[in-house]
């Protein structure tokens, strides 16, 4: 009778370590049945709780080895451990799209600096202009279109760049008022007074346009050799640093993803209860990876698949009967090399997004939930405080 009682015991801790983790819904808890996967503990407080109410069970069991208490403490001590003991969760695939992506940045950052040095010597070119006059041009003479070698020498002189600036604005409020004409049409034709009111509207705002460009295109066309030196100074000066400030968002992107790749690897090993904790977003980013995954490797495989240079076979028939076959080329070649080029490019990056995407994401939760940042606090802070008190009781003694 007393064996049965400290059976009975032990089985009642049993059932309350089954039912310690927040998992478990008021339901399960008033019916005193859940699924196993619901038992498993969400925080370090509630692992440490069941692992607690296990060992007084087999404090208090008189007989271990009985099958119903067995099987149980078993299996509940089995999820214990699982909880306790951390898992590494970050994925040889994710690491490398994030080195594919620093490889990617690397090389556009590289191709930055190129584009950077040439900015610079366009700047320096237009800084060494010497002082003449400069023309202007009446409206009616000046082209709306570019000469083939307009945008090469406009940075040649002062009276080339004056040139170049009143064609474009020439040509935008040319293309404005050929919009305004467009809409005004439309509104002409159109039954609802709705969409009639709608293209009025946009009569108005590109006869401001053009309005605006023609007024520029006159401010451009009175200005001297100094004020045109100053505008093309300016305008230069305004490319240098966007294309600087790109080189620098490459550049910072590139080292972010060296940076993330080994703390998402720091971060890779959650305990048991931490994982269970955030297993719904877990299975989103799982999802989230394998589609795009999935669709990266559809772009990038039909890229390689396609042929780099098809051709066609042409079979030729002869007045004696007799006939060849020879190859001709496809004119449409370089479509499909641009094609199977962009795939592969849409694929890679599709690749190193989701993969950088997925990690930052996994790091930032790793960082938040697998280290102890509070207790190294309260461990900092006492510290600190008894240093300053022996630089005060030190101060007071000299």
């Amino acid at each position: 009778m007393e064996e049965q009682i400290l059976n009975n015991e032990a089985l009642a801790y049993l059932d309350e370590a089954m039912f310690t983790s927040s998992l478990i819904s008021k339901k399960d808890r008033k019916k005193g049945e859940t699924d196993w996967d619901n038992v498993y503990p969400r925080k370090k407080s509630e692992t440490e709780k069941m692992a607690a109410l296990l060992e007084k069970a087999n404090e208090v069991v008189e007989d271990p080895n009985d099958e119903n208490f067995r099987e149980r403490f078993d299996t509940l001590a089995d999820i214990v451990e699982w909880s306790k003991t951390r898992h590494r969760t970050w994925m040889w695939s994710l690491i490398a799209g994030a080195l594919l992506g620093a490889g990617i940045f690397y090389y556009y950052f590289n191709d930055q600096k190129k584009e950077i040095a040439r900015a610079k010597a366009d700047r320096e070119q237009v800084e060494q202009w010497k002082e003449v006059e400069v023309q202007q041009t009446a409206w009616n003479k000046c082209p709306s279109e570019h000469a083939n070698d307009a945008y090469t020498l406009r940075l040649s002189s002062a009276q080339h760049y004056k040139t170049y600036k009143l064609i474009d604005y020439k040509r935008y409020a040319e293309s404005s008022e050929k919009s305004s004409q467009e809409w005004k049409q439309r509104a002409d034709t159109a039954k609802l007074q709705e969409n009639k009111e709608k293209y009025l509207h946009n009569v108005e705002v590109e006869q401001e346009h053009a309005a605006k460009y023609r007024a520029d295109y006159d401010s451009i066309n009175a200005m001297n050799f100094a004020q045109v030196h100053e505008m093309a100074k300016k305008d230069l000066t305004g490319s240098v640093d966007r294309k600087v400030s790109w080189g620098k968002t490459l550049q910072g992107y590139m080292i972010y993803l060296l940076i993330l790749i080994p703390l998402y690897i720091i971060t890779g090993y959650p305990h048991g209860y931490t994982i269970t904790r955030h297993t719904r977003r877990t299975g989103c980013l799982n999802i989230f990876r394998k589609v795009g995954f999935a669709i990266a490797t559809f772009c990038f495989g039909a890229g390689l698949a396609m042929s780099l240079l098809p051709d066609y076979q042409v079979k030729t028939y002869y007045s004696n009967g007799s006939t060849s076959t020879h190859t001709e080329g496809n004119s449409l070649n370089f479509v499909i090399i641009a094609l199977k080029i962009g795939l592969m490019i849409v694929g890679a990056f599709i690749f190193c997004f989701v993969a950088s995407t997925v990690m930052t994401i996994e790091t930032i939760s790793g960082l938040y939930n697998n280290f102890n940042w509070s207790g190294w606090v309260r461990k900092l802070i006492p510290a600190k405080q008894e240093a300053t008190e022996q630089e005060t009781d030190d101060n007071y003694q000299q």
